[in-house]
């Protein structure tokens, strides 16, 4: 067990170091020792960072990394498939999918539940009934399907990887007949785009957060363009949950709020409180809330509720030392 105190920052290797091909393999290394440590290897979000390795150009990554899931179980673990949860009276069925797909949108996140229960007592305050509904980094949606249950006219879901689009269609086939009276819209939205030349400094992959899924560049390109969201579509509400993940985010998200928030019109956004290398959690939150204050979005940031102890299994569900916040943006 003498590399139980090293499991978090081997996990967070697999996701900082991603493109260093010496230490991602030595981290690899060391947690197929590490096994044992199972229970703190999904903890710190080793299921995660290993299926992302899946899909590594580098054969003995790929057959280390999957030699340790195999040693994992549980939902974490298991493939894609459809995950059904109850909030109050309405039960919101999404079909997850898996890194290679998906990348960090492969699952439903924490605060993703977290915000779906907030929303239930909520709604009335973003004036949530009749309104067009914008989810940012939807990943599998459940927080927009929810909206949609509680009275939105119209929610689109967007996101950048071809996979997760595919994978909400697929949502908003399971969701379709239970939503009547509310038009469901999956688009393609790329933050970086949103301010000039980010897109080329921070360039991310075909398949971003280091999956491979999506084709070449060409079909790519096609597909963002074919689903892109119309460069003059603002809304009234806009709702986002753990999309603020690493650099250049806040930045590109502030930026994104601003062009896409109606007026009058509010965003809010649950995230967790996660410290990033050399950088606290706390920071990470101020420099969101900095970038968006600074064009001209009025800014509120309110602690928000955690899950239950006995609901954190690892991997899209660890508990961050900070907890969770609501941040709420507007346009008056």
């Amino acid at each position: 067990m003498e590399l139980l105190s090293e499991v978090e920052s081997l996990c967070d290797s697999l996701f900082w170091d991603r493109a260093d091909v010496g230490k991602r393999l030595a981290s690899l290394r060391k947690l197929q020792t590490a096994v044992t440590c199972e229970e703190e290897l999904k903890r710190h979000g080793g299921v995660d960072r290993l299926r992302k390795a899946l899909a590594w150009d580098d054969e003995e990554a790929v057959d280390i990394a999957a030699s340790v899931l195999a040693s994992c179980s549980g939902y974490t673990a298991r493939g894609p498939g459809t995950r059904t949860q109850t909030f109050g009276e309405h039960s919101i069925a999404v079909h997850e999918t898996d890194y290679v797909e998906g990348g960090l949108g492969w699952r439903v996140w924490a605060s993703g539940v977290v915000m779906c229960r907030e929303l239930l007592a909520r709604h009335g305050e973003i004036g949530l009934n009749g309104a067009d509904v914008l989810e940012v980094g939807a990943g599998c949606g459940v927080v927009g399907f929810l909206a949609a249950r509680l009275g939105a006219r119209r929610v689109t879901f967007t996101d950048y990887l071809p996979g997760l689009l595919s994978n909400l269609d697929k949502s908003v086939e399971l969701n379709a007949e239970a939503s009547r009276g509310c038009e469901l819209r999956v688009r393609h939205l790329e933050w970086l785009a949103s301010v000039p030349g980010l897109s080329e400094e921070s360039a991310r992959p075909v398949g971003g957060d280091g999956s491979c899924s999506g084709g070449d560049a060409n079909s790519f390109a096609a597909m963002a363009r074919d689903r892109a969201l119309a460069t003059d579509e603002t809304f009234a509400v806009i709702l986002g949950s753990d999309v603020c993940y690493e650099d250049p985010l806040p930045k590109a998200l502030a930026h994104t709020l601003s062009k896409r928030l109606a007026r009058p019109g509010v965003a809010w956004l649950t995230l967790p409180v996660r410290d990033w290398p050399g950088e606290s959690g706390e920071a990470v939150i101020e420099r969101l809330v900095k970038f968006a204050t600074d064009l001209g979005m009025a800014a509120t940031v309110e602690k928000a509720p955690d899950l239950e102890e006995e609901e954190y299994e690892g991997g899209t569900f660890v508990r961050h030392r900070g907890g969770m916040v609501h941040v709420w943006l507007r346009h008056e």
